[in-house]
């Protein structure tokens, strides 16, 4: 491990665990060239000189960045790496729940190729250790299934919304976040990442400053899970609300093709319905391939023809959520079936992501991850 590792450390009032975390930084690390800084957010219980003080006492080269007030995670980490002269830079919270010890295998991934490595709770070998409120499953779970359906980057890796991960510092290509948390998601994105490795860990409940769960807290998770969503959204150039919008345009070319061939032509409904649907579909193809899509390459051809496969994948989706909510749910049939459209959208939109406009370039190792050393 010759490369130089800087680790960014976002603090808000985390005097109580700052210190055991430059304590535990030190004995894992011994013999790499490394430094820890310090992003506080404006801390009001002595947070920086706690740190200050530990890092005095055993020896390590420590910065401390005061902002005064509290800017966001994101921003941080920012802030962080232009701050750093590492080769590697490791990121992690100052709550001890991201183990120092796995640090070091963090620096090994990415010392031995890996753009990006990324402390995973879901590959083998990984979990959460002790109850962890279900709020905070639901919501990093909701959040990991975001990422997956809006960043192509993203699929194929287990933890995308993980805190705790490093990266070769020539990688970061970001002046400013998208949003104040999950800025792995935005180097994802955004940057030239060729090749991600997913290093299992056990995430600790927090031991000091812990706080229990509250209406605060459940408003700051659906907060955090709704700028999640918008930070997503943001980051996959609108995608959804341009396939939305794609959708709403086929709609209105189908229904002039049905009046041309049904009231203008005098053909029977059932036959006007065949190049009304035809009409829609390649309507809504073509203009996704040129607006939606327009930086995946795909043959017209090609792409049109799984394009109708996309499609009626779709519709019995629609068809099914519709039939199961009214049948045997008893939801009234109008609602079912909007409830049912919707279903058959979010199909559509994920069947034009992952097989029509496929998405490939990130190169992600999960199975041969480095596993915890005994």
């Amino acid at each position: 491990m010759g490369d130089s590792v800087s680790i960014v450390v976002p603090t808000l009032n985390e005097a109580g665990n700052v210190g055991r975390l430059i304590e535990e930084l030190a004995t894992n690390l011994k013999g790499i060239d490394y430094e820890i800084i310090i992003v506080d957010d404006g801390s009001t219980d002595g947070t920086t000189k706690v740190a200050e003080e530990a890092a005095r006492s055993l020896g390590v080269n420590l910065k401390v960045i005061e902002r005064g007030r509290r800017l966001g995670l994101s921003s941080a980490v920012i802030d962080g790496v232009r701050a750093s002269r590492g080769d590697v830079i490791v990121v992690m919270d100052a709550d001890l729940q991201h183990p120092p010890s796995v640090v070091p295998r963090l620096i090994e991934a990415v010392s031995n190729g890996a753009d990006v490595a990324i402390a995973s709770r879901y590959v083998k070998g990984g979990g959460i250790a002790g109850d962890w409120p279900i709020l905070r499953r639901v919501i990093s779970w909701g959040a990991a299934t975001l990422a997956h359906i809006l960043i192509p980057s993203a699929r194929g890796i287990k933890d995308p919304v993980s805190g705790f991960f490093a990266f070769k510092k020539s990688v970061m290509c970001l002046n400013r976040p998208y949003g104040d948390y999950k800025i792995l998601l935005d180097i994802l994105a955004l940057c030239r990442v060729g090749s991600v490795v997913e290093v299992p860990y056990v995430f600790r409940i927090r031991e000091a400053g812990s706080s229990k769960l509250g209406a605060r807290q459940i408003v700051n998770y659906v907060k955090q899970l709704v700028s999640i969503t918008v930070n997503l959204l943001a980051i996959s150039k609108y995608r959804p609300l341009k396939f939305a919008t794609v959708g709403v345009i086929g709609l209105f070319v189908s229904e002039l093709v049905l009046h041309a061939f049904w009231r203008i032509l005098g053909l029977p409904y059932f036959i006007s319905l065949i190049p009304a649907l035809e009409a829609g579909i390649v309507n809504n193809f073509t203009l996704n391939k040129v607006w939606t899509f327009r930086d995946r390459s795909v043959g017209y051809l090609v792409g049109l023809g799984k394009y109708h496969v996309a499609s009626l994948v779709g519709t019995a989706v629609n068809y099914a959520v519709t039939n199961l909510l009214h049948y045997v749910l008893g939801v009234n049939g109008y609602v079912a079936y909007v409830i049912g459209v919707i279903f058959g959208f979010l199909a559509n939109y994920i069947m034009a992501e992952v097989y029509v406009f496929k998405y490939r370039g990130v190169v992600v190792n999960n199975t041969t991850a480095l596993t915890p050393r005994s």
